[in-house]
């Protein structure tokens, strides 16, 4: 529903007494972009808008086809484990996973019904993207701001195409990409019925929080959540328990599934080999004791002196160009002395941005970006969001009858978000859980604009001018970002093709020939520490059930035993062991910095033979030397000889 000021009716003299007297007598006026929460109706440019977003997406998927995810990191396994399951094996039980199961068993599902290819994962990620937008956009809309959802929608679409395992076509977690859809269909519920909702927009809020929950536990505790705070805003508007109780009894069929699917996962082997064996970020695993810390502050979780000193100097710039906005545009005085005010403050922000970026800048166009990025595209959004959640909800509970809407839309976001609250970017691990948190942003931002005594053009343009800002800092970004694959080729596999680095799509098509030649002749291959899509790529199956082992994932003791024990029974023959290190965890060398008693085994029982490929490439670019295992005679000897070494004299 688009709002409407005194002047679209009457004459501009009118209209501002109008704005006046309202102001003066205290009548509520229309709210910016539908805080109020009605729905807006559907109409020819709501339609124009889902079709802005499909030519976006269709224009980023032609354009960066096949460049996406990595080869090494993260994404093989979103390959290599639901194949596993399309063949018979177990989550868990024969195939180690780190996530919740629903995400690798609807993989699989398609991998059976299309064929266990490349393209189906693609594809898969790509519909998942174009999803998530259109019901950031929908949500927008039923906030009566479609302008703000159409800019959330646009901008996780630009974000969501570049060379990394950051993406939606081929993501590090599907498992993260299904939750962000999902989550944003529960929004789009919650946003589009706050006042009163029926047991039929109950129990579908209630199943999509319990479908996050098996995707993503992050996702699924922040639906709900703010399912909580839904039913319980209905109940304080009605002044009865009955929404509570209703909704309450629609959430319990969802929670049921979520109960049996534990049930099943506990069955397995026991609560501990799920949570100490498999999901690394439960709170007591053995990543998260040694490395949790690292790894939460590396995606903007931490509350160490010098991330809250970053989030403070980080926000001057956006609190410096609020302060301008409200000196123009709210401050009614007009003076020289006024004027002149609002110049030094103008020039005041422009010195600001030039001092605080200069040092790191080289191009006009890094300039544009940076400055564009510290006014529309803060680091802070999270901590901004965070801060005004309360008070919407302050102004709902003040404020009887009243939509509780945006009280919701910015808790969701907060709650969902968390993991990002100092480290907010266009790039990177943030983009699966910035749209709700850009889209509260906006709208939030909308709220700078004056609206007592303003035409619609003014009101329009404001807004306007917020949306491009917004989206010029993603596209120049998003333009960095995938030009990295400008050099990339295609590596062509029996199970599709990729785009890669030359070096690295030459070691991997001899890395896969290899592992072909030797599965042929019944023999196995072992990669390590990582490049799991080897397996996938190759039509071949990890001889272990851990087949990644990055830090943190094989825990001291009985994990460890058990691995060495699969290595022996398969009768592991060869080993490919390439250069992936990991200074995010500030344990470099697999081998040697962690799994040390797992990487003596295996320096033990083998030997290097030899590189994938002759030509040995920079030290920045993959590689992996082939290992094969020493005849049992010398491993026994040696055994011997290190055993009597160690009894002494």
């Amino acid at each position: 529903m688009e709002n409407r000021t005194p002047s679209d009716s009457t004459p501009p003299a009118a209209g501002e007494r109008a704005g006046r007297d309202a102001a003066r007598s205290g009548a509520k006026q229309a709210p910016v972009g539908g805080l109020g929460g009605s729905s807006s109706t559907w109409n020819s440019t709501t339609v124009a808008g889902l079709g802005a977003l499909v030519v976006l997406w269709g224009v980023k998927l032609y354009l960066t086809w096949g460049a996406w995810g990595s080869l090494t990191v993260d994404c093989g396994h979103e390959m290599y484990v639901p194949a596993m399951l399309a063949r018979g094996k177990m989550l868990y039980r024969d195939v180690w996973f780190l996530y919740g199961p629903a995400a690798p068993y609807f993989n699989s599902y398609l991998f059976r019904i299309f064929g266990e290819r490349l393209n189906v994962l693609y594809w898969a990620g790509l519909l998942t993207l174009l999803a998530t937008a259109m019901f950031l956009y929908l949500a927008g809309m039923r906030l009566s701001s479609r302008l703000a959802g159409w800019t959330a929608a646009a901008l996780l679409l630009l974000e969501s195409f570049e060379p990394s395992i950051f993406c939606f076509p081929l993501p590090y977690s599907y498992s993260t990409g299904y939750a962000c859809l999902v989550g944003c269909i529960f929004l789009w519920i919650v946003v589009g019925a706050p006042a009163r909702a029926g047991w039929g927009k109950m129990f579908a809020a209630g199943t999509a929080a319990a479908a996050a929950l098996l995707l993503k536990p992050e996702f699924g505790m922040a639906c709900y959540a703010t399912f909580a705070l839904w039913i319980g805003a209905q109940s304080y508007l009605a002044r009865t328990w009955k929404p509570l109780a209703v909704g309450a009894a629609a959430s319990l069929p969802g929670a049921a599934v979520c109960a049996l699917v534990i049930r099943w996962m506990v069955s397995i082997a026991g609560p501990e080999f799920i949570t100490q064996e498999n999901i690394m970020s439960w709170p007591t695993s053995y990543f998260m004791r040694t490395y949790g810390k690292l790894w939460l502050a590396e995606t903007g979780f931490t509350w160490s002196a010098e991330a809250i000193h970053d989030a403070f100097y980080s926000a001057i710039p956006l609190a410096g160009a609020a302060t301008l906005v409200w000196a123009m545009l709210w401050w009614k005085k007009s003076d020289a002395q006024s004027n002149l005010l609002r110049a030094v403050l103008a020039l005041a922000l422009v010195a600001l941005l030039l001092v605080r970026h200069f040092y790191s800048l080289l191009t006009m166009e890094q300039t544009a970006r940076e400055v564009l990025a510290a006014i529309f595209f803060p680091r802070d959004m999270v901590l901004i969001v965070a801060g005004a959640a309360p008070v919407a909800w302050w102004l709902f509970l003040r404020r009887k009858g009243e939509s509780p809407a945006l009280a919701l839309l910015l808790s969701y976001a907060v709650l969902m978000s968390f993991r990002i609250l100092t480290m907010m970017a266009a790039s990177g691990y943030p983009i699966y859980y910035n749209g709700p948190v850009v889209l509260s942003f906006l709208i939030l931002a909308f709220l700078l604009i004056p609206r007592a005594g303003r035409s619609r053009r003014f009101v329009r343009g404001g807004e306007l001018a917020i949306s491009a800002g917004c989206l010029a800092a993603v596209f120049l970004l998003a333009r960095v970002e995938e030009s990295y694959a400008k050099y990339y080729v295609p590596l062509k596999t029996e199970r599709g093709t990729i785009l890669t680095t030359k070096t690295k799509a030459e070691n991997y098509e001899a890395a896969i020939h290899f592992m072909q030649e030797k599965a042929a002749q019944g023999q196995s291959v072992l990669s390590v520490p990582e490049d799991t899509s080897l397996y996938f790529l190759a039509g071949t199956e990890c001889p272990t059930r851990v087949f990644a082992f990055t830090p943190g994932v094989l825990a001291p003791g009985k994990m460890v035993d058990e691995t060495i024990q699969q290595m022996e029974e398969k009768r592991v023959r060869y080993l490919i062991w390439s250069n992936r290190t990991y200074p995010e965890y500030q344990a470099l060398v697999f081998g040697a910095d962690y799994d040390r008693r797992f990487g003596d085994y295996l320096k033990s029982h083998y030997r290097p033979i030899g590189r994938l490929l002759p030509e040995v490439p920079s030290m920045w670019e993959w590689t992996a030397v082939k290992w094969e295992r020493r005849p049992e005679g010398e491993i026994r000897r040696e055994g011997q000889e290190e055993s009597a070494a160690q009894a002494g004299p």
